[in-house]
């Protein structure tokens, strides 16, 4: 990667606590009540620990009726953030956003996870879009996950 560029590598929902990517993440028996939201970004060495400021912007759709649906979106975003550690963590000669471990889910490089409650009586097919933006809009970044059924 350029040592001045970012990007979205990978958005995907997952059973709580896992890292596969699962298109019926909260599928039972017994049905969850929750899933994860795993994002990958990635940066080149010199932003990676620049400290510059961007915002994670993200957003899930209900692709049955075309709705955001404001209750599956992960609490606080859009996110202000930094590239600094501890949150970027050198990965070969580039940088990747991880999360500090949480309770029973250890932390794993390059796993920025956000685990999403399912608000009562939510099922159907959903998506979430992701937007990366650094201050200057220097690294400007999309992604889409592939589409997931909650049941």
């Amino acid at each position: 990667m350029n040592a001045n560029d970012a990007r979205i590598a990978g958005v995907y929902t997952a059973a709580a606590g896992g890292v596969t990517e699962d298109n019926s993440p909260n599928a039972g028996p017994p049905r969850a009540g929750t899933f994860d939201l795993i994002v990958q970004l990635e940066a080149g060495n010199v932003l990676g620990q620049s400290g510059a400021n961007y915002t994670l912007t993200i957003t899930a759709i209900n692709d049955d009726t075309g709705a955001a649906v404001a209750g599956l979106v992960p609490a606080g975003s859009p996110f202000s953030e930094q590239f600094q550690a501890p949150d970027w963590q050198p990965s070969g000669p580039d940088f990747v956003r991880t999360s500090p471990a949480a309770g029973a889910v250890p932390q794993i490089l390059g796993i920025l996870r956000y685990n999403i409650t399912i608000p009562a009586a939510t099922t159907g097919q959903f998506h979430y879009n992701v937007r990366f933006v650094s201050a200057g809009f220097q690294v400007v970044a999309l992604a889409a996950s592939n589409p997931f059924l909650l049941v």
